[in-house]
């Protein structure tokens, strides 16, 4: 299952809203992977403070000229 999307209002971060989101997420549908925006860095360590890595997979963001990193967490056996 892939995270097909987040958004926290800028008004709420950091009070843990999203970390919860994440957290539930992962919790309750197994969530293997997600992609966010290449300049989004803030949101690329956000999610690898929740056990995400970026692959190396890349794709373009349709009708924008920027670009789209996927984040993917290794699950346990």
């Amino acid at each position: 299952m892939e995270i097909v999307e987040l958004y926290v209002d800028y008004f709420f971060w950091n009070q843990g809203i999203g970390a919860k989101l994440v957290e539930f997420a992962k919790e309750k549908s197994n969530v293997r992977f997600l992609w966010t925006l290449e300049k989004n860095t803030d949101a690329i360590r956000f999610y690898e403070s929740h056990g995400f890595q970026l692959n190396g997979k890349r794709q373009p963001e349709e009708g924008t000229p920027e670009y789209l990193v996927m984040l993917e967490r290794k699950l346990l056996d």
